[in-house]
């Protein structure tokens, strides 16, 4: 089901959309898929508002969500204004071992995508629940429909028939709305700003941060890391901040020589200053409105440049434009905030975007003193972590998320 909105008004669409929610599920009962996210969370609503008790909200624990957000989202929807009860569907083994030694990152995606609607299949079985709610919005699907990634949450619009697959159908209230219009709808409904004002977080989690192969420790690492990132950048005013986990593996030469040379003449310096390389796990980007699956570029000054030029956003906005342009496997570039004298497993790689709509993102300008401040936080965590990153990629060339 996909709503149709023009002219969009919160009050409205609620109406309309209340009343071809409970028309479309006939007094059947329906699976609420939450996240704890804005989407997800209006969707549910929405669906109780039409259907009452015939809704059965559940949140599955993929294991990889921050820490201890499962049970965070079920007691905090569980008090008023909400008061949406939630079971927790407990499937972490089972994701893990859904994607394990999967390096790429659309097998990853459309693995977590079969495992999730696996386990929600179940569950509607369990309750007899005929329909499922989502909370799909429109960016989702035009993503997936345009083969830059595959969103978790989008089935008919690519051609699945959910009913026959699953044995249940779908029931998207929120699929032709964008971001801004669903916090609209958030407000509109006085939820709390702890879920309508919160940043978005990808329906396969830290899945699609743990760039490359996904293995328990790297993950653990990155929940960690998480927690840091977000609490350090939480007053930056950027939309959305985050971390992403790569493993310290590299290509050979002539690709670092021939970067080396782009990123100099970018910046205005010798190339004796600089250090470039481009790690051997891919990330996604966008390239002339195609899908791009290419090498993030990482660029290191000396102590003394690096302080400077990472003052100088401009600049580095420039750099970035000018090794995505010269060279078409390199989809990302990312600054070096900091490193360890003793080299690390993995890199962190700080992004923090502002945007309206999702759709394109500008790179947030950090101070440079935060930037370190967050990453000698970051180094401190794990002795694994060897360097770390701050991306300065818009998007496009860039996605938001790595993978």
């Amino acid at each position: 089901m996909a709503a149709q909105v023009t002219g969009f008004r919160p009050s409205s669409f609620l109406q309309a959309q209340t009343s071809r929610l409970r028309e479309l599920s006939d007094g059947k009962k329906a699976l609420a898929a939450i996240s704890g996210g804005v989407d997800s969370t209006i969707s549910a609503l929405l669906a109780r508002q039409a259907l009452g008790e015939r809704v059965i909200p559940v949140l599955i624990d993929t294991g990889f969500m921050r820490e201890d957000e499962p049970e965070k989202v079920r007691d905090k929807l569980a008090k008023p204004p909400l008061e949406l009860k939630i079971r927790i569907v407990r499937s972490a083994g089972r994701f893990l071992k859904a994607v394990a030694d999967e390096p790429l990152a659309e097998e990853k995606r459309k693995k977590f995508r079969e495992t999730f609607y696996q386990v929600l299949k179940e569950e509607a079985d369990k309750f007899g629940c005929e329909y499922l709610v989502q909370g799909t919005i429109a960016p989702d699907w035009i993503e997936t429909q345009g083969g830059i990634k595959t969103q978790h949450n989008v089935l008919e619009q690519v051609g699945i028939n959910p009913h026959a697959r699953y044995g249940f159908k779908l029931l998207e209230p929120l699929s032709e709305l964008y971001k801004d219009q669903v916090r609209s709808l958030a407000k509109h409904l006085a939820v709390p700003n702890e879920f309508s004002q919160r940043q978005p977080f990808p329906g396969p989690g830290l899945l699609v941060r743990c760039i490359g192969e996904v293995k328990k420790p790297k993950l653990d690492i990155l929940k960690r890391v998480t927690s840091i990132v977000e609490d350090r950048l939480g007053a930056v005013g950027s939309n959305q901040y985050f971390a992403a986990i790569i493993e310290n593996k590299f290509a050979n030469e002539p690709l670092p020589k021939a970067l080396r040379k782009v990123a100099a003449e970018a910046l205005d310096l010798p190339e004796g200053d600089v250090r470039a390389e481009a790690f051997m796990d891919r990330v996604t980007g966008v390239k002339g409105d195609e899908r791009s699956y290419g090498r993030l570029a990482s660029i290191d000054l000396r102590p003394e440049t690096r302080e400077a030029f990472g003052w100088l956003h401009d600049k580095l906005n420039v750099l970035q434009s000018s090794i995505v342009e010269s060279f078409k496997d390199i989809t990302r570039v990312a600054m070096l905030v900091k490193d360890r004298r003793s080299e690390g497993q993995y890199s962190i790689l700080i992004r923090a975007v502002s945007t309206r709509d999702y759709m394109t993102a500008s790179v947030t300008p950090i101070s440079w003193k935060t930037l370190k401040d967050t990453a000698e936080e970051v180094l401190k965590s794990s002795e694994r972590i060897g360097r770390v990153y701050y991306d300065i990629t818009p998007k496009p060339p860039a996605t938001i998320e790595f993978e």
